[in-house]
């Protein structure tokens, strides 16, 4: 059991890291109005900033659009229903956003 516990703790530290980097980039990067796939280009920032393997991106990816999702810095834009890979920055919300 507590082998378990400590792993899962390592991954809510390195899921909190990886968040706090991703949202410095998108604070760098986007502007108003701006719509991304934001899925590519946070697995392209995670593989660049911590030498992930693409499929180790992508996983961990997904967990961190999650938690930028339930943060409401991310939204789905409405126009793309096909793949529901389109996301919108809400700037008010991240430039608020203290790491």
């Amino acid at each position: 059991m507590d082998e378990q516990e400590r792993i899962a703790e390592e991954k809510k530290k390195n899921l909190k890291l990886r968040t706090a980097s991703v949202i410095a980039m998108l604070k760098e990067t986007y502007y108003p109005g701006h719509s991304t796939t934001a899925k590519r280009v946070i697995e392209r920032h995670l593989i660049r900033e911590f030498g992930l393997k693409p499929r180790q991106a992508t996983y961990h990816g997904s967990h961190i659009i999650e938690a930028l999702h339930d943060k409401g810095i991310i939204e789905h834009v409405p126009e793309d229903t096909a793949r529901n890979a389109l996301f919108k920055i809400n700037l008010r919300v991240l430039q608020k956003y203290k790491l």
